[in-house]
């Protein structure tokens, strides 16, 4: 059986944005169109449009809500607060090897727990969390670790995954399949209201 071993470097880079707000672009179309002439023919298309846009906005409406905390939450042990959201990435490519990321946050602790003080020398000011999917689409063998990629943020820190905080989803892939979790990354001398992006 043929195997390969696939490391971080082989040009897998990608830049991810955080922003506290999404959904603007829909906006813009939204007051775009908005902003149109009524004339009697788009008076009448729209009236005979009405019930089709409806059935197509609930589904998105929908999307919005699924996540289990919206922006500004905190969590129900009161231990971190949701600042932002990126749930828009684009899929990464090397090899048979391709990763989605459906869901990237910034949180700041607002309580942090004593009985992690045992496993930490530093108590963390905020936790980048990144949700990966990660799929082998070859028979081959192939081992990634894209769970412990070290990233940087726009304000110069350099954070290695939080190996408590995270699930192991990296190692072999015995042919085409496929692995998901969450990377956890414990901001040390970053403000997490100043995190905008961060650098694989």
């Amino acid at each position: 059986m043929k195997k390969n071993h696939l490391l971080l470097s082989l040009g897998l880079v990608s830049v991810i944005t955080l922003s506290a707000c999404g959904d603007g672009d829909d906006t813009e179309a939204s007051a775009e169109q908005s902003s149109e002439p009524k004339t009697e023919e788009n008076e009448s298309e729209e009236a005979s449009n009405e019930p089709e846009e409806d059935e197509e906005e609930a589904p998105a409406e929908e999307a919005d809500n699924d996540w289990e905390m919206q922006v500004g939450d905190t969590n129900e042990d009161g231990v971190v607060r949701l600042l932002a959201r990126n749930d828009t990435t684009e899929t990464i490519e090397t090899g048979s090897m391709s990763l989605d990321l459906p869901q990237v946050t910034v949180s700041e602790f607002v309580d942090w727990p004593e009985e992690l003080n045992d496993f930490y020398d530093f108590e963390p000011t905020g936790l980048i969390s990144i949700d990966m999917e990660v799929s082998n689409s070859s028979e081959d063998t192939i081992n990634f670790y894209m769970d412990q990629a070290t990233i940087t943020t726009n304000t110069g820190e350099q954070l290695e995954p939080d190996f408590l905080g995270s699930d192991h989803i990296g190692g072999e892939f015995i042919g085409a399949v496929n692995k998901q979790g969450t990377i956890a990354y414990m901001l040390k001398d970053t403000d997490p209201n100043d995190v905008e992006w961060y650098v694989f």
